[in-house]
């Protein structure tokens, strides 16, 4: 009789184990969590650039792009994208695939940026004689962007990459070199 209490306790304890260990929907909602937490990164570095491109491409179209005007801006950009890459590695990395829909968002917001940067700048590179002031910090920071998200969303540049593929010979002429690199592109 004692051992059949034993056993029952035992079981009963055992099986609030199984039930205790067992996952919960919260890794489910960590990682639409994450997800949004990428796009709320990507969407403040979104709005964080358009004013500064907006400025860039004006320089472009009125002609008066100098070195002077558009160095301090490409700083700006530059201290946005850093901002944007600190943020992104500040979020953990989550084992869970994200759900499709999200890492399509994630790519096309990704690469509306690049294609912003990239046009702003196509903007005003003959003006300068085809430099950009401060082209490979823009590169590096650029780069840095890109790969925290593929640190975090494996495979999302290559959904990046695919819709970026218009734009790979402007990179290319800005020297966004590492950049293409990370893309595949």
């Amino acid at each position: 009789m004692f051992f059949a209490r034993f056993f029952a306790v035992s079981f009963l304890v055992a099986s609030f184990g199984f039930v205790a260990s067992a996952p919960s929907s919260n890794a489910a909602v960590q990682k639409r969590q994450d997800t949004a937490d990428i796009a709320t990164v990507l969407s403040t570095l979104q709005s964080s650039t358009n004013t500064t491109l907006s400025q860039i491409t004006s320089f472009g179209q009125a002609g008066t792009a100098t070195n002077a005007n558009i160095a301090p801006l490409v700083d700006d950009l530059i201290t946005s994208l850093n901002t944007a890459s600190s943020s992104l590695a500040s979020l953990e990395t989550s084992s869970r695939k994200a759900r499709r829909q999200s890492e399509d968002e994630i790519a096309t917001t990704t690469a509306d940026i690049v294609t912003d940067i990239a046009d702003a700048l196509g903007s005003v590179v003959d003006a300068l004689g085809g430099v950009i002031p401060g082209a490979s910090n823009l590169d590096t920071a650029l780069n840095e962007v890109l790969s925290g998200l593929e640190t975090l969303l494996s495979g999302v540049l290559t959904l990046v990459a695919d819709l970026l593929v218009d734009v790979a010979g402007l990179l290319n002429s800005l020297a966004l070199g590492l950049t293409l690199g990370s893309l595949g592109l």
